[in-house]
């Protein structure tokens, strides 16, 4: 996220300046005397209400997509004259629209990610929403990728409702594209401006649950197939991929990959990829509309790539989604050495290195599913779901201008917004975590941009890229690795018979960064609005200090609960 919210941000900044806000907590909060009543998910399956029968062994899968691209046509107004090139509409550089739609006013497609405001000014390749259904027994799930930037718990509910009865549980992830249209709401014109077309997002909600009703209709038997690699084993090791802008240098190198097959010819249906990487691959001057990498790698794991010596390894065909892992800590390309197969070097940013390392994600991802790449093919798949909503005390002033002026699309509670915002009178937003089985993995849904370290630790270095130190203590405030949190972490926490555990970054909602509390550094001055020194850029762009605690408190008692327990 990028976060330009600066002129009114001491308006709301003022009150209490202690640092200590007042959680108000769920709204179905036990009576003081009360004493807290045990854990329960808000729905869980098989065994749940509704769902009661796990069933026999098959598993039938469905998939289908939808196109989500904006519309840029001849009444979409554009930029014609970028002064600096740098993507930005700056009128004051001398940068010049064209009014297409003769309204006299400058909207285009609003892009999310980096500056703002930044137009499009065509497409490069279609954006998506792609749903995979997953059926046994009483249970029906669909797991809903988007080509978004963002996504929040209000699209999750609204595509929920569109899908109906028929689906026991919708799980949404965004891929994060920062080269897709503005769904967070503050890369519009102004700081009080939504970038957000409310249309657009009805659009993506009914073809949301267009796509679960097409693929609820062809879900057919299905068997499962696993599989794995990690960046570090492939060549040039983690960093001509992937990197960590922020000490310390933890990464998540893992792909997590499910390829779902027809039980009669052993055709794919889906493949669900899952790792750790912002799709920024192209840059903050692309204007072009774009999925950014997903979509070369989706590509190129269904209709096959070149491989390093030049042979073309042949695809899986299906439909291929992905869901972003955990991006936390700005993992993606702002530190990569990327290059192609035959070693020229590629900026950090650009399209042809987003082309160029989609291409080789997709070609490990092949070589994982393939015959000597160690994958494990299941004919059956015990799936299920478990899910939890609550409240998290909103504590960023930046996101009390973005609530206060409509810029966010999703709704505020606990506070009254007439009264002046104080550490006692701050909204809450309403997230939820999930987990979901599909035999032998399981995936952590979390409602935001997790920090590695919080999925698995990795303090002890054996997450650091090579040659890379973990902690650069010339770096102002730092972190201290001794004050770093003891395991069990919530990969620890995972089934115990799961081989494959897979975390997901905005899943179902966007609340923004989760990091550690011992390296969750402010600015003394104007905390959340201003930067402090060093890599701590992302507490500018989190719902406070107490929201990973509120976030982990109920993921770690949802991954240790059991029905009956």
């Amino acid at each position: 996220m990028r976060l330009a919210l600066s002129a009114l941000l001491l308006l709301v900044a003022c009150g209490d300046d202690d640092g200590v806000s007042v959680d108000a907590g769920p709204s179905d909060a036990p009576l003081p005397d009360s004493g807290p009543p045990p854990f329960a998910p808000d729905r869980f399956c098989p065994g749940g209400p509704g769902c009661e029968e796990a069933g026999d062994d098959v598993v039938r899968v469905g998939a289908a997509m939808r196109d989500i691209t904006p519309v840029i046509d001849e009444t979409t107004d554009v930029m014609t004259v970028d002064v600096d090139g740098n993507g930005i509409w700056e009128p004051g550089e001398g940068d010049e629209f064209e009014d297409r739609n003769d309204n006299g006013a400058f909207d285009p497609v609003f892009i999310g990610g980096f500056g703002n405001p930044r137009p499009a000014s065509g497409v490069h390749d279609p954006q998506w929403v792609r749903a995979i259904v997953l059926q046994q027994g009483d249970t029906t799930m669909a797991l809903v990728m988007a080509d978004m930037f963002s996504i929040f718990i209000d699209d999750t509910d609204a595509i929920r409702q569109l899908a109906g009865d028929e689906v026991d549980y919708v799980a949404t992830c965004a891929s994060h594209t920062h080269q897709g249209a503005d769904t967070l709401g503050i890369y519009g014109l102004g700081e009080t401006i939504s970038g957000v077309d409310p249309d657009y997002l009805q659009r993506i909600h009914a073809a949301a649950a267009d796509a679960i009703a097409e693929a609820l209709a062809n879900a057919e038997p299905a068997h499962v197939q696993y599989a794995n690699f990690r960046f570090r084993d492939q060549p040039g090791g983690m960093l001509r991929y992937v990197s960590d802008a922020r000490h310390p240098r933890i990464i998540d190198d893992e792909a997590r990959i499910v390829r779902f097959v027809a039980a009669d010819d052993g055709a794919t249906i889906a493949t669900w990829i899952n790792f750790a990487a912002h799709p920024e691959y192209w840059g903050s001057r692309n204007t072009l509309l774009s999925s950014d990498f997903p979509h070369v790698l989706r590509e190129g794991v269904e209709g096959g790539v070149a491989g390093p010596d030049g042979e073309t390894v042949e695809g899986v065909g299906g439909m291929a989604t992905f869901c972003a892992g955990a991006i936390g800590s700005q993992i993606g390309p702002g530190e990569i050495t990327p290059q192609t197969w035959d070693g020229m070097e590629l900026p950090r940013h650009s399209q042809e290195t987003m082309d160029t390392v989609g291409a080789q994600m997709a070609y490990f991802v092949l070589q994982a599913l393939g015959e000597s790449g160690g994958s494990v093919t299941d004919e059956t798949a015990r799936i299920g779901f478990r899910n939890r909503r609550f409240f998290v005390d909103v504590q960023n002033a930046g996101f009390h201008v973005a609530i206060l002026n409509d810029l966010f699309v999703r709704q505020a509670f606990n506070w009254d917004p007439e009264l002046l915002l104080t550490n006692a009178n701050q909204p809450d937003v309403r997230t939820e975590v999930a987990v979901i089985d599909i035999g032998r993995l399981q995936v952590i849904w979390v409602p935001g941009e997790i920090d590695p370290s919080l999925f698995f630790g990795g303090y002890d270095g054996e997450h650091t890229p090579m040659g890379a130190a973990i902690v650069d203590p010339e770096v102002e405030n730092a972190p201290d690795l001794s004050m770093a949190p003891e395991p069990p972490y919530l990969r620890d926490l995972a089934r115990a018979d799961a081989e494959y555990v897979g975390i997901v970054s905005l899943g179902n909602d966007q609340i923004g960064y989760l990091l550690p509390d011992f390296d969750f550094v402010l600015d003394r001055r104007q905390p959340y609005i201003e930067q402090a020194e060093g890599e701590h850029y992302e507490e500018t762009n989190s719902v406070g200090i107490d929201g990973w605690q509120r976030v982990e408190s109920q993921l770690v008692q949802l991954l240790q609960w059991e029905p009956g327990g």
